[in-house]
């Protein structure tokens, strides 16, 4: 086969010196010019990543202003948080498998029937508790692999099958309970005291364990934002800018937001939280299973050619997705120490709101965990803020809606702008 030869000059070529008009060298080379043209399209992606959550600390700012003390505490946004806990841990179900590209509809009413499980099995049945959450964790793992065979094995659309079990999971929990409430009563057994407190925004676990966590999280941050070195910045230059910069923020969290009585509030609920995202981050960021799903999203029969077992990795992503749904359900039992029938009906779209913000939070398009938290905590801060300043709560649906379709809408803007 013969080789075609492209009469446009190689872009690289003949710029170590480039001759001025009086003939001399202008002293231009190579890395300079690169160093020019990169390093604005650098700061240019960092800011279009950046831009929702500066459009939420505006709003922020605005509701500060507004409603001052009201809106500005602590204590009261670190319970709305806790209290938000089940819809962050669906939200990190959903992301699952919205990453191979694959919806689950049925986290939701895997929630509401692992709930019924670990209330019922240990009030109405009288089993031991170990025995209650282990039958909720076999529903949330059993549902998921029955999703992932229908999807994967059977070809049934993934909206028609996970909307289907899903039913099938709130009717469940509906017969069981023969659509009543279910709760401990006086003279039946009752969940232990240390699972209610855990659910309790009361009881805080110690605050050395949080910052551990805390600084876990930064670690992590400071490899992740690697992918915005300028291509002609050495690594040392880069290195310094990173470190100032994560000096700075943390500067400002401290001092600014007071970081330290935010770590103070945090719950046992919460902190649970953070160790399911961490290790979901590094999960579905390090590891050949999370690298396989991000392949199998971005291109299905790519992935397949290159030796990845595409069913397999997508059935996985839906029992990993069925575990968390339970976990969101066990959550919810520990919260509310009871269960009411669709007690996790409600909580399906802010978990997807979430999910979706993810790739408009720090992302350049693809669903994080990290994304996902931050996005969910917004969403309800907004709500909350609303709410607060005289709302009615029945809005709520609406809200998260809009505050969705209004960020997506936003980073879709600015990145056609830049292409």
């Amino acid at each position: 086969m013969s080789r075609t030869t492209s009469t446009e000059p190689p872009k690289t070529a003949g710029l170590t010196a480039v001759a001025g008009t009086d003939g001399s060298p202008s002293g231009i080379d190579d890395a300079r010019i690169a160093e020019r043209l990169r390093s604005p399209i650098a700061r240019r992606k960092m800011f279009e990543e950046s831009i929702t959550v500066l459009v939420f600390l505006l709003i922020f700012l605005g509701f500060g202003l507004w409603l001052q003390d009201t809106f500005l505490n602590v204590s009261a946004r670190m319970l709305d948080v806790h209290q938000s806990v089940p819809v962050l841990m669906l939200g990190l179900a959903v992301i699952v498998t919205l990453i191979p590209g694959k919806f689950d509809l049925s986290v939701s009413g895997v929630a509401t029937l692992t709930t019924f499980a670990v209330v019922g099995l240990t009030v109405k049945n009288e089993l031991p508790f170990p025995v209650a959450v282990g039958a909720a964790v076999a529903v949330g793992l059993g549902v998921g692999l029955i999703n992932g065979v229908l999807v994967e094995y059977l070809n049934v659309n993934a909206f028609i099958a996970t909307l289907g079990t899903g039913a099938i999971c709130t009717g469940l929990a509906a017969v069981y309970s023969n659509g009543a409430y279910l709760g401990a009563t006086p003279g039946t057994p009752d969940m232990p005291t240390w699972f209610r407190n855990f659910g309790t925004f009361v009881n805080k676990p110690p605050v050395a364990i949080v910052w551990v966590m805390i600084v876990l999280a930064v670690v992590g941050a400071f490899f992740v934002v690697d992918r915005f070195r300028p291509a002609a910045w050495s690594k040392t230059r880069w290195l310094v800018a990173k470190s100032a910069m994560f000096v700075s923020v943390i500067l400002v969290l401290q001092f600014v937001t007071l970081l330290s009585t935010w770590v103070a509030q945090v719950s046992w609920m919460l902190l649970m939280l953070l160790l399911v995202a961490l290790t979901m981050a590094v999960l579905l960021q390090y590891t050949t299973f999370g690298r396989q799903l991000q392949a199998i999203g971005s291109n299905r029969s790519a992935a397949a050619l290159a030796g990845v077992r595409v069913r397999r990795q997508v059935v996985k992503s839906f029992v990993l997705g069925g575990f968390l749904a339970a976990l969101a359900g066990i959550s919810i039992a520990a919260s509310q120490g009871s269960a009411s029938p669709d007690v996790a009906s409600a909580f399906l779209l802010p978990a997807f709101a979430a999910a979706f913000l993810s790739t408009v939070v720090f992302s350049d398009g693809r669903f994080t965990v990290g994304g996902t938290i931050i996005g969910g905590v917004f969403v309800v801060w907004v709500g909350i803020g609303l709410i607060v300043g005289g709302l009615p709560s029945t809005w709520t649906n609406v809200i998260n809606g809009g505050v969705l379709i209004g960020a997506v809408s936003l980073s879709t803007a600015v990145r056609r702008r830049r292409t």
